[in-house]
């Protein structure tokens, strides 16, 4: 493969479809000039939205591989595997498999995107079950949450393989070497949690290359007391939906005050330019993008919903992703994990 960076992108699996990725994809390849593109999806709808942009001098970088076979969100992931294999999502990642692409973009079914991931790149010698994850706003820098879905039931042994994999994946965004791991429990109290979490706690101390710091709740995620927070998909989703909710509130409560009476706009004015930077430091749209780690190359999930310019951001995960090359150096983690 050259030194160029390319990403395939799957156009077809958000709830927006292609008039949401095909703009952030040409506002991708503007501000990366080294980048090429190739967009997985029906090729005489992209061609027409394509030229709706009227970039014609892009055209060189960015390639349409055609493909009319779609995995909708409503699709099981098991008929995914056996009857998708045509589809824009698996094409990506067979452009993937065979090195044609560094890393793939998509808003498609979580479920679906884990099980053609796990057929077709297959998962890294000694990981059990990949996990979802991404890097979140903190007070204090950033702090990489996982797993965020793709695991409801997890054992002690899997959430200590999450703390090493999320540990990798947070070099990679921070450029830290010693990261502090913690536990996502109901209270940071060493009996409380489930006789899992509990278990893996006892695993996290033992482990000479770990720098685990105990059991923090759902608010420590975002003070930064932590880099790596480790928990189960179930948990992890909701914390973040939840902290996504709170920050969309935070929004339109901005917009209804310079809706009411001339005294509350007054009081309320004072506060509002404060709230709505800090909103846009924390913009879920911003830190949109989260990596499937564990399969054997750079995976990265949008948002099903996402706007152009949170698929934009996903792209430039994906981007980081590709040149730090996180799928090897996971790889090279877990082997030495095992030797």
């Amino acid at each position: 493969m050259s030194s160029q960076l390319r990403l395939a992108v799957d156009v077809m699996g958000g709830d927006l479809g292609p008039r949401s990725v095909v703009p952030a994809c040409v506002r991708f390849l503007n501000r990366f000039p080294h980048a090429e593109l190739e967009l997985f999806g029906p090729q005489i709808q992209l061609q027409a939205l394509l030229g709706e942009q009227r970039q014609p001098q892009l055209h060189g970088r960015l390639h349409i591989t055609s493909c009319e076979q779609v995995v909708t969100q409503s699709c099981d992931p098991i008929q995914a595997v056996r009857r998708k294999r045509e589809s824009s999502m698996a094409r990506a990642l067979q452009a993937v498999a065979r090195g044609e692409v560094q890393a793939m973009v998509t808003s498609g079914n979580t479920g679906a995107l884990l099980a053609l991931s796990r057929s077709i790149l297959g998962t890294i010698e000694g990981v059990r079950r990949p996990a979802l994850g991404k890097s979140l706003p903190a007070e204090a820098g950033s702090c990489f949450l996982l797993d965020l879905g793709a695991n409801i039931d997890c054992t002690a042994e899997d959430l200590l393989q999450f703390a090493r994999m999320g540990i990798e994946a947070q070099r990679v965004h921070t450029g830290k070497r010693d990261l502090r791991v913690a536990l996502l429990n109901i209270g940071a109290e060493a009996h409380k949690g489930t006789e899992e979490i509990r278990r893996a706690a006892e695993l996290l101390e033992k482990d000479p290359v770990i720098h685990y710091a105990g059991f923090v709740e759902g608010h420590d995620i975002f003070t930064g007391v932590v880099d790596v927070v480790v928990c189960d998909g179930l948990m992890g989703n909701v914390a973040m939906k939840s902290a996504e909710g709170v920050i969309r509130l935070m929004g339109q409560k901005a917009f209804t005050i310079e809706r009411k009476s001339p005294i509350t706009r007054f009081f309320g004015q004072l506060a509002i330019k404060l709230l709505r930077k800090w909103r846009t430091q924390v913009e879920p749209a911003r830190y949109n993008g989260a990596s499937f780690l564990g399969v054997k190359g750079n995976v990265i999930k949008s948002h099903g919903g996402a706007s152009s310019e949170a698929f934009y951001r996903a792209m430039i995960t994906a981007k980081e992703c590709a040149e730090a090359d996180l799928a090897a150096r996971l790889g090279r983690a877990m082997a030495q994990v095992k030797a």
